[in-house]
């Protein structure tokens, strides 16, 4: 096997302990290993720090200490792999998943907070409200919707810690700059999952019609757009290539 060089020597050492050769210590009168549990300590408080920020309700959920305890687990287990520590966390439903079980309601609430999290760092983009008129003007197999970039649909994977409401699909979108998120239908569900792979206004309301409802339940279009302008979901009206 060959031999690490120092800079993923040295990474693997923070992570799970032990010597790295040929190393020299951090400076005067520190050894490698003091520098490395002061290292270690360090990113320790910094995994709490930043996972605190993106998941403040699974945080208190938790507790401080089993939080702090489950974020450093997480940092060694899926270590960051940018500067930026806003952009660590998307892994953490998974890993939840597997420490805690679906039916903790853990992982289901990490993927919602996940979610919220993107939903306020995406793109911003306004209503082109002249668009709307193709609405009345070209066949809805001809029409596509397309969605601002903050909205997503979320297939949870198990029942939400503190929500239980959210107990399948669950819309998420950024309405000024703070992220939203609420319980939608099957029908809905189909409906903007559509939407969101870019398919036609046509195929979308084919999407909603769900089998097994009652003919009570069919989507209404019309209900769904004036919610798409009052919550900043929709984006523009376009023609379906």
């Amino acid at each position: 096997m060959s031999e690490l060089d120092p800079q993923t020597a040295f990474v693997r050492a923070l992570r799970h302990g032990g010597e790295v050769p040929g190393l020299c210590g951090l400076r005067p009168g520190l050894s490698l290993n003091e520098g490395l549990a002061a290292y270690r300590g360090n990113a320790q408080a910094l995994s709490a720090r930043a996972l605190g920020a993106v998941f403040p309700q699974l945080q208190a959920v938790l507790g401080e200490a089993d939080f702090a305890a489950m974020a450093w687990a997480f940092w060694r287990a899926h270590p960051p792999l940018r500067g930026d520590l806003s952009t660590w966390g998307d892994a953490l439903a998974g890993f939840l998943t597997e420490a805690a079980g679906p039916d903790s309601g853990l992982p289901a609430l990490a993927q919602l907070e996940w979610a919220l999290h993107e939903a306020e760092r995406a793109a911003d983009a306004q209503l082109d409200a002249e668009s709307l008129t193709l609405l009345g003007q070209a066949e809805l197999s001809a029409l596509r919707l397309e969605l601002r970039p903050a909205v997503r649909l979320v297939d949870l994977c198990g029942p939400v810690a503190e929500h239980p409401e959210l107990a399948d699909a669950c819309l998420v979108w950024r309405e000024g700059w703070a992220g939203q998120h609420a319980a939608v239908d099957a029908r809905t569900a189909g409906f903007m999952r559509a939407l969101l792979k870019a398919e036609s206004l046509g195929a979308a309301l084919d999407a909603a019609a769900v089998k097994g409802l009652p003919p009570a339940a069919d989507f209404d279009f019309s209900a769904w757009l004036q919610a798409a302008l009052r919550h900043e979901w929709l984006h523009r009206v376009v023609r379906h290539s």
